[in-house]
């Protein structure tokens, strides 16, 4: 049976002022995270003025910065919003506002680092991008109090795997509160205040009380209805009757799904938000259409990022997406933010931005510096795009001129020609760019080796990308790896299968951090020798 709000507010008065443990409310901008933080807020107002700032609340929201830009402007001023509150009403409740750290940002690590499109068993943004940022925050605050109350908006009956995360916190030494299964946070403890309610009791008592820190609980509504595809939240008469309570937001690039059905729903139902189509767009085109490994794979450098090669049935299992790709995605994402921002503020919101300058610099660097892509490609990339120059920051000068770069494309091309003939242009095109990323890389290793005090370091660099960029193209590759391969039992083998490897796992096949299943490369191109 569903708690009444009533008995919830005197639940909620009681753990506040049992001990000193800070509390932590997370905050989504929903729904039923807006009716737990109403909950706490009203049941703390009520209490005597000697008693409201008995111990700190922390509200916390997670900013992955690729959110649904209508539901990040709305978080964005509620978090405004509670703290100006807050502070008129005298209450020890502060709101924070977390983003993930600039090398875990979705566009440094796919654009930048060239990681593929998030899959099933591939998931690399939930822990960058979500979880990282809280669980730093939470762990200090637990850690510099003893313990820790976090507060979450989840009820059961949500879905199959809420329930289970419910169930797992349920083992509690504590009355109303659960120990946290996360190792991680073993000294936070969990409340659930709305883990009864069904998601009409969530919208009864949002509509129908004053929302404590001032926003119109109705324009929350009225975003829920939006992203729902007939535009409809009918009037609730019983269990049977559908309610706006299925509606899910979450980031606009997200590829776990095949479409991103609550912006199509804001698109379709509302003209002012049309200007979200070029968004929607792009992840459509480029990003969706690619979450399944052979629609990306063309895109994709046949090495790991530390060049090693990774065998699956008979193939190479392809590493990041290539400097091609990588480039191509940063001018249409450019592009899209150009004219969503565009739309955007003729409908009065003024904060859009898909990518910032933050973010631009350190694919920059992460191109030029980490992967040896000298050519400096993207304040031309930029220009582009807005038809303006890049306004970040400068990168010490390219020993290089440009035109020394096309100079040694074009050597390059003509050594493999006359000294790896063959009648394939796609081959033909592949062997000459293999041969040239060797050369630009070896000079920019040189280059950094000059400026660094490390010089022991260079000729290890310099090893690694000999062995990186050992093979003419790909067939040479997979040759050298197929013949060089064995199995667990140290026997040849020419076809290896994947388990149901976990996304740890994964990664460290990506970054080029796992020996599972990878082919240590030697020096048998004629080209190195």
């Amino acid at each position: 049976m569903a708690q009444s709000p009533t008995e919830i507010i005197k639940d909620i008065q009681e753990l506040y002022l049992l001990d000193s443990l800070p509390w932590i409310v997370g905050y989504s901008g929903g729904k039923d995270s807006t009716a737990s933080l109403q909950l706490l807020w009203n049941a703390i107002a009520d209490l005597p003025a000697d008693r409201r700032r008995f111990k700190p609340v922390h509200v916390i929201s997670t900013d992955t910065l690729v959110e649904n830009p209508v539901i990040s402007a709305w978080v964005t001023l509620s978090l405004m919003q509670m703290n100006h509150s807050a502070y008129e009403q005298g209450l020890n409740i502060t709101a924070h506002r977390l983003t993930p750290e600039l090398k875990n940002r979705f566009w440094v690590n796919l654009i930048g680092k060239g990681y593929p499109s998030p899959r099933p068993k591939f998931r690399w943004c939930t822990d960058r991008l979500k979880i990282s940022a809280s669980t730093k925050f939470i762990q200090e605050l637990s850690e510099a109090n003893g313990e820790a109350i976090l507060v979450l908006g989840v009820r059961r009956g949500e879905s199959a795997a809420r329930d289970k995360v419910i169930g797992e916190y349920k083992n509690s030494t504590r009355s109303k509160l659960s120990r946290n299964a996360d190792p991680k946070l073993s000294r936070v403890w969990i409340y659930m205040p709305i883990e009864t309610w069904s998601s009409d009791d969530v919208w009864e008592y949002i509509i129908t009380e004053p929302n404590p820190w001032g926003i119109n609980n109705q324009d929350l509504f009225n975003i829920y209805r939006g992203a729902t595809p007939d535009a409809e939240c009918p009037i609730v008469v019983d269990k049977s009757t559908p309610s706006c309570g299925d509606s899910r937001f979450g980031c606009y690039v997200c590829t776990m799904v095949s479409q991103d059905k609550s912006m199509a729903a804001m698109i379709q139902n509302d003209a002012d938000k049309a200007w979200m189509q070029p968004i929607m767009d792009f992840r459509d085109k480029f990003l969706a259409s690619s979450s399944a490994e052979e629609g990306d794979r063309k895109h994709r450098d046949f090495r790991r990022l530390n060049g090693r090669l990774t065998v699956m049935r008979d193939q190479l299992v392809h590493g990041p997406y290539s400097q091609e790709r990588r480039r191509f995605l940063l001018l249409e994402l450019l592009k899209a933010q150009n004219t969503a921002v565009e739309g955007g503020q003729a409908k009065g919101y003024g904060q859009i931005e898909l990518i910032s300058i933050e973010e631009l610099d350190e694919i920059r660097r992460v191109w030029v510096e980490e992967k040896g892509e000298i050519e400096d490609y993207l304040p031309g990339i930029y220009k582009e795009a807005t038809g303006r120059p890049y306004p970040g920051r400068e990168l010490d000068p390219m020993p290089l001129e440009p035109s020394d770069l096309i100079l040694l494309k074009r050597v390059a091309g003509h050594w493999s020609l006359r000294n790896q003939p063959t009648n394939e242009p796609t081959v033909r095109r592949e062997r000459r760019l293999e041969l040239y990323k060797l050369l630009r890389t070896l000079l920019a290793t040189s280059f950094r080796g000059l400026q660094s005090r490390q010089r022991s370091k260079q000729l290890d660099e310099v090893s690694a990308l000999l062995k990186a960029f050992a093979f003419i193209d790909e067939a040479d590759a997979l040759t050298f790896a197929l013949a060089h391969h064995t199995d667990k039992k140290g026997e040849p083998s020419d076809s290896v299968a994947i388990d149901e490897p976990d996304n740890e796992l994964l990664n460290k096949d990506l970054e080029g951090d796992s020996t599972r299943k990878v082919i240590p490369i030697a020096l048998s191109n004629e080209l190195l020798i």
